[in-house]
């Protein structure tokens, strides 16, 4: 990480002393001088900008290498999992809604509290393919009919897996608090996907502890309803779900569209100070990028030829400790791979972490629908999730997947001990 402390350094000296002079240049009356200054104040507090970027990343390596939590994590812990589910993010969401109140609008924000409506309702909004802009209601989405959950992020754009690599536009879509698919009616995928919900499908309800009358027994609706029949037979060679129906739910989006930046933090996704700290990051990486140098997180490439691998035995319930990125990098080949997994800069921030592991991942669909079984398995760490932090602000919060090379194991569960 010395030559990034090097190059952080340098680059921060120089732009406080071109801003400080230029901050520090006198007023003129002439029009000509009047231009100039103010072009001078502009450069100047860019050169600012630049400067406080340096610092905020030199504060990210100095906590990654201290193996504290990643900054942008920390400053948004009240939009973790735990927070949105008990309601208590901060004042930044009460002024959101107060805004959207005074403008009259009816949009959904993080931490609000829906009722996903009736089966009957839901299946009235879709066409013939069980779609509804061509995002698929799927049978896994039944058991949550007639529930009450947390808003817990607005999704504005996704990462198309499935076809093309790119960003692209989603309307009025949101997770919904700890809504996973469970894959059983996709062949047992253990992908374990967030399910994606429109906003015609849930109904924004009070923060009181009542029910509406209207509500029925779901569980009966979901064994009547002809949507149970979608679920393909388990010999079925390919499958259909909302991951392979990305780009048709979807559309295209430029990268100069600000929105997608601006809007998770509108909606709640982000708390301001995380907003701050990645747009810096941001900043700092393109400059660096202009200038040839590191940019953050320093991303080593690896060499092998033939990765290896390991193989702990890890089951859920099992701690375990994310190596240090040097000790990953030594595992990977050219393409930073790991028996064909990657390893990439969201995962670097949790680098040192101690985690339990969540489950092991055997079979998950692939992006023609086939069912991919893995000839080496990954695991799931518990509360470790893509941030969507370098890909925009992308809230599909997909789990991480991980090799057994990249872990050290801590302690075996109480249950694990006893079964093996």
């Amino acid at each position: 990480m010395s030559h990034l402390k090097t190059t952080v350094s340098s680059a921060l000296l120089g732009a406080v002393a071109i801003g400080l002079t230029l901050f520090a240049a006198p007023a003129h009356a002439d029009t000509a001088r009047a231009l100039l200054q103010i072009a001078g104040w502009l450069v100047g507090v860019a050169c600012a900008c630049i400067a406080l970027a340096g610092l905020v990343v030199l504060c990210r390596d100095r906590r990654l290498a201290r193996g504290h939590r990643d900054l942008f994590l920390a400053l948004n812990d009240s939009r973790d999992l735990p927070a949105v589910t008990r309601g208590q993010l901060g004042w930044g969401i009460w002024l959101r809604r107060l805004i959207r109140r005074a403008s009259m609008g009816s949009h959904l924000l993080v931490g609000d509290l829906v009722e996903v409506r009736s089966l009957k309702e839901i299946e009235e909004t879709l066409d013939e393919s069980r779609c509804l802009d061509g995002l698929p209601f799927m049978p896994e989405m039944v058991g949550f009919c007639g529930r009450r959950i947390r808003v817990f992020r607005c999704v504005d754009k996704i990462l198309d897996f499935a076809q093309s690599w790119r960003l692209r536009r989603l309307q009025d879509v949101v997770l919904l608090a700890g809504s996973r698919c469970d894959g059983g009616a996709h062949g047992g995928c253990q992908a374990s996907c967030y399910l994606l919900w429109k906003g015609a499908w849930l109904r924004r309800v009070g923060d009181d502890s009542r029910r509406s009358d209207e509500r029925r027994d779901e569980r009966a609706d979901s064994v009547r309803s002809p949507l149970t029949v979608l679920a393909e037979p388990a010999a079925s060679p390919c499958y259909t779900c909302q991951f392979t129906h990305q780009a048709a739910a979807s559309t295209p989006m430029s990268r100069w569209d600000v929105r997608q930046d601006l809007t998770p933090l509108l909606s709640g996704n982000l708390t301001l100070s995380a907003f701050c700290v990645a747009m810096l990051t941001r900043l700092f990486n393109r400059v660096q990028r202009l200038r040839g140098g590191p940019g953050y997180p320093p991303m080593s490439r690896g060499t092998l030829k033939k990765t290896p691998v390991v193989s702990y035995g890890l089951a859920p319930g099992d701690t375990v400790r994310v190596l240090d990125s040097e000790r990953i990098v030594s595992t990977l080949d050219e393409k930073s791979r790991n028996r064909g997994l990657s390893f990439d800069e969201e995962m670097i921030k949790h680098c040192g972490g101690q985690y339990p592991v969540a489950m092991r991942i055997d079979r998950i669909l692939e992006k023609s629908g086939r069912m991919l079984e893995m000839k080496t398995p990954c695991i799931v760490l518990d509360g470790v999730e893509a941030s969507g932090e370098y890909l925009r602000f992308c809230a599909q919060h997909e789990y991480l997947y991980w090799r057994e090379a990249w872990l050290a194991p801590l302690a075996r569960s109480p249950t694990n001990v006893a079964a093996s």
